[in-house]
């Protein structure tokens, strides 16, 4: 076995360690999109119809429950939840599910191995490659059955073979750059972007015409077998080839009119909003995502490296789709996207940088250090392993912390621990079990999505309205019982903080403390 594969073998193996370390520390889903996938892979694993007992957000909103699968967001990572839950029998579905997760995510340090290594040398390549095993943020989620996994494996081999394609010049590397494309595709609707970048990458090559428009083919025929299947699936289910409710994402003014009831998000109310709040919308965008790129995407301390790296490096052909890639991916989650880009988009597709992103500040590392060297007399190897290794360190350190934070929950940070989120939702089960409420009765909530996973209630989101809208919803969903916390749009505050006006809501259960108290009401029928 070469040098090479060894090295490749170990950062998988550890990887594999962190993250399962990670997965060990997690015993659910945790948060809406999480819970959401996770149930889409035990409807898949359990052979059931391909529906939802509930709906998250009302942008698309079927007229009743249940409604068709994946209405919004991509089938790919229930799909690989499901294929846990069914191999792994022996494990608790969501360990089960993990297990695929964690496999999947130790192959993006090897991704990153790779990348560095056709671009500088061996060292660049481990430094690159230990950088994407302690990646922050994104240790946190890679294990969790979530679209961050498939979409930055996929999105990052389908980049890293167009641009193998562009430095080569062969066939294979198209067709299979559209393969993954799809597959990001089927991850997340983002992959749309991918497939887009590879083809222009193609047509961008300095050779005849003839050979730009065959490797441009070739990735689009690699990209329509490999989704076909389903784009004909919601063809049949939707009457269109993409989910109806993510495209309403573009017309958004506030992240709260996903769930406004009945759905109004359109271009003409977009617009009568009036420049002066579309660009303060795009401001915030732009500021966050900025921020998520050096926070999240660098660790912060990487992003002079990174960017030294990609500036001295932009021309070559492997960096290109990359580079493209993340600069189209930030323009559409900034000026298109805006709110759910902000909200978590350019987060989640962002992963598909990662093993590019920490080539380039490996390779910015060495920029500065030869810069030092000239100037004041260094040491270049000397200093090379001294802050090669301080980096590493830095980005454990860091994971480290996060970990602790965002799922542990270190005493007095005011962070949730991540087990413990949404553990009312069991005790409110157990309580509707109490009263002999059937288990298909609906119930509205604040997370659907995870409603369901703790009680087998499906339901509807609570709508960003007042009382009587609540109401009308609940009325055109067969909804009886519902559930209030702090967590509500302001024409519900007051219910949450005075209690209804209506009588139609009758309380049952005060769960918590007053200032984080949970209600359960009955909704009595409507009045003749």
């Amino acid at each position: 076995m070469t040098q090479t594969w060894r090295d490749r073998l170990l950062l998988f193996a550890l990887a594999v360690m962190v993250n399962g370390s990670v997965a060990a520390l997690v015993s659910q889903p945790g948060y809406v999109d999480a819970y959401y996938y996770f149930n889409g892979g035990q409807i898949i694993a359990n052979g059931r119809p391909l529906t939802e007992p509930y709906i998250w957000n009302y942008a698309y909103a079927a007229g009743s429950l249940p409604v068709p699968a994946f209405g919004f967001w991509q089938p790919l990572p229930s799909l690989l939840a499901a294929l846990g839950i069914a191999a792994l029998r022996f494990l608790p579905p969501f360990d089960a599910a993990q297990v695929v997760f964690v496999l999947l995510a130790a192959i993006i340090p090897v991704l990153a191995y790779h990348v560095a290594s056709r671009l500088g040398e061996r060292r660049h390549a481990l430094l690159a490659g230990l950088l994407a095993v302690f990646s922050g943020f994104y240790v946190i989620v890679w294990s969790l059955p979530e679209s961050f996994t498939p979409f930055a494996l996929c999105g990052a081999a389908s980049l890293l073979l167009a641009g193998e394609g562009m430095a080569r010049r062969r066939r294979r590397e198209w067709l299979i750059a559209g393969v993954f494309a799809a597959l990001s595709h089927l991850a997340r609707a983002d992959g749309l972007l991918l497939i887009g970048i590879v083809v222009i990458m193609a047509l961008l090559i300095r050779l005849p015409a003839r050979a730009r428009l065959m490797f441009a083919g070739l990735a689009l025929a690699g990209y329509v077998v490999t989704i076909s299947p389903w784009l004909l699936r919601n063809f049949a289910v939707f009457g269109g080839l993409q989910p109806p409710g993510g495209l309403n994402a573009l017309w958004l003014m506030e992240y709260n009119d996903l769930f406004n009831y009945p759905q109004n998000v359109t271009p003409a109310r977009y617009f009568a909003a009036g420049w002066n709040a579309i660009l303060a919308v795009k401001w915030d965008a732009l500021v966050t995502n900025t921020t998520s790129f050096v926070a999240v995407v660098n660790l912060i301390f990487l992003t002079p490296l990174t960017l030294i790296g990609l500036w001295r490096r932009w021309r070559n052909d492997r960096l290109k789709p990359a580079l493209w890639y993340g600069v189209a991916l930030f323009a559409a989650m900034t000026f298109a996207f805006s709110l759910v880009g902000a909200r978590g988009g350019y987060f989640h597709s962002a992963g598909a940088l990662i093993p590019f992103v920490f080539s380039a500040a490996a390779l910015g590392l060495d920029d500065i250090l030869h810069w030092a060297v000239a100037r004041r007399g260094w040491n270049f190897h000397a200093s090379s392993r001294f802050f090669g290794a301080s980096l590493i360190v830095m980005a454990a350190l860091l994971t480290g912390y996060l970990i602790m934070l965002r799922i542990v929950g270190l005493p007095l940070s005011g962070e949730v621990a991540y087990n413990t989120a949404d553990a009312v939702y069991a005790e409110i089960g157990a309580e509707l079990a109490r009263l002999d409420v059937p288990p298909d009765a609906p119930v509205m909530s604040n997370n659907s999505p995870g409603f369901y996973y703790f009680t087998g209630h499906g339901g509807v989101p609570l709508p960003n309205g007042d009382e009587a809208t609540l109401l009308q919803a609940a009325d055109d969903y067969g909804v009886s019982y519902l559930v209030v916390d702090h967590n509500v749009p302001d024409g519900l505050v007051s219910l949450f903080k005075h209690g209804p006006v209506s009588r139609r809501l009758e309380l049952i259960q005060v769960y918590g403390s007053d200032s984080a108290a949970t209600y359960l009401y009955r909704i009595q029928p409507q009045g003749p």
